[in-house]
């Protein structure tokens, strides 16, 4: 066997046989375009788009891009493109497979590409035998995209608004429970300004003015809590302010409405299917066949050499 496989022994097998070869080179390339063909493999179309990230900030030491990317592949958007586009149709599935998950991620994987390019975008590339579906997956993809990171922005500011509210409430309690407590005193005590009111009582007291007295008595005795108080409410008035900014600040970003993926290449229906590649199923066919042929061909030979030597021998 291995005598034949040597150069010259396979040119004189190729020109032995070279009719057969001939007719199972044609057989095969029969053979080839009919599996490539549609009665036998599906065609599918390709539609493809590259997008960059924006108006996003990243939670970890990810980029920009690799947090894209890492929503893009979330089993939520998954979920939702099946519903979208009735995948389990699409891909003739049942829902009641108790497998039905595993197989749809499956085909899923198999027609949605999703992948980073060497300039931090990320490529977007689907098949399917309609090319209008497939065009219409890749802009549907991108807008679940937009959709979820919305929503992620809208919970994170949901919380802030929730906390800096609550602050609000209690700050405002207690600037309440100050200022009700200085109108007490300045009601009961007459104590409006302690510094000022410190120097004007001594004075009068200086000019015999039984009032002043009875204020610098006031003064005496409440005026360090009135002060204090007084401090109180100027530094709660001024944390109130910084709650309410970022209150209204949270507020406006869970109400605003933009885009977090730039489109540099939008997608569009293809004319020309990408899969299957014909010429490559019909060389595979056509070499898998010369192949196949010249294996049989040699151990045809080696038996003739074989029985030739038995016959000579006797």
């Amino acid at each position: 066997m291995e005598k034949i496989f040597n150069n010259k022994k396979m040119l004189q097998l190729v020109s032995k046989w070279k009719i057969h070869l001939i007719v199972i080179g044609i057989i095969s390339i029969i053979a080839g375009v009919f599996i490539s063909s549609p009665i036998v493999i599906t065609p599918k179309f390709k539609s493809t788009a590259i997008v960059y990230p924006t108006n996003i900030s990243t939670y970890s030491k990810e980029s920009e891009t690799e947090q894209m990317f890492q929503i893009f592949l979330s089993t939520d958007i998954k979920f939702k493109m099946l519903n979208a586009f009735q995948l389990d149709k699409d891909y003739k599935l049942d829902r009641r497979d108790p497998l039905f998950i595993t197989y749809f991620l499956d085909e899923y994987n198999n027609n949605v590409s999703i992948a980073k390019t060497e300039y931090e975008s990320i490529k977007i590339e689907v098949q399917d035998k309609n090319p209008k579906v497939a065009a219409a997956m890749v802009n549907k993809l991108i807008e679940f995209y937009n959709q979820k990171v919305a929503e992620l922005y809208r919970n994170k500011q949901k919380e802030m608004i929730d906390i800096m509210g609550d602050a609000m409430k209690t700050k405002e309690k207690e600037m309440d429970s100050i200022e009700n407590l200085l109108t007490t005193m300045r009601l009961k005590y007459g104590i409006l300004n302690y510094a000022s009111q410190s120097s004007a009582a001594t004075q009068g007291i200086l000019q015999g003015n039984n009032k002043a007295k009875e204020l610098y008595t006031n003064l005496a005795q409440f005026g360090g809590i009135y002060k204090n108080q007084d401090s109180l409410l100027c530094e709660a008035r001024k944390q109130y302010i910084n709650f309410k900014w970022l209150y209204e600040n949270a507020v406006r970003e869970y109400n605003k409405s933009i885009t977090y993926a730039q489109v540099v290449t939008q997608p569009f229906p293809a004319d020309k299917k990408s899969y299957p590649v014909r010429w490559v199923i019909v060389a595979l066919t056509l070499a898998g066949g010369l192949i196949v042929s010249l294996i049989v061909i040699a151990i045809i030979e080696s038996n003739k050499q074989k029985k030739s030597s038995t016959l000579e021998s006797e």
